[in-house]
């Protein structure tokens, strides 16, 4: 999904697992909330709004490195804990 436009989009229940989101365009009424599973996910150069952002860094699945870019789930979406 790199470079996607997402505006407005609902991931409810959507499988990203091991996805590559890099410099996907979110809007503010994107909603990741209900997402089934990021872990392996790439959200490089994707600007998140802070409720959102922390949402996905909470996420039980928030974890691993995707094996297409050899890049950290949770330091993709520069999570702080």
């Amino acid at each position: 999904m790199t470079m996607s436009n997402v505006e407005m989009a609902q991931f409810n229940r959507a499988n990203l697992k091991n996805a590559v989101m890099k410099e996907v365009y979110v809007s503010g009424s994107t909603l990741f909330e209900g997402v089934k599973d990021i872990e392996g996910s790439d959200w490089s150069e994707t600007f998140l709004r802070a409720d959102q952002k922390k949402y996905l860094c909470n996420h039980p699945t928030a974890t691993g490195t995707n094996p297409v870019t050899g890049v950290d789930t949770r330091e993709s979406l520069m999570c702080t804990n």
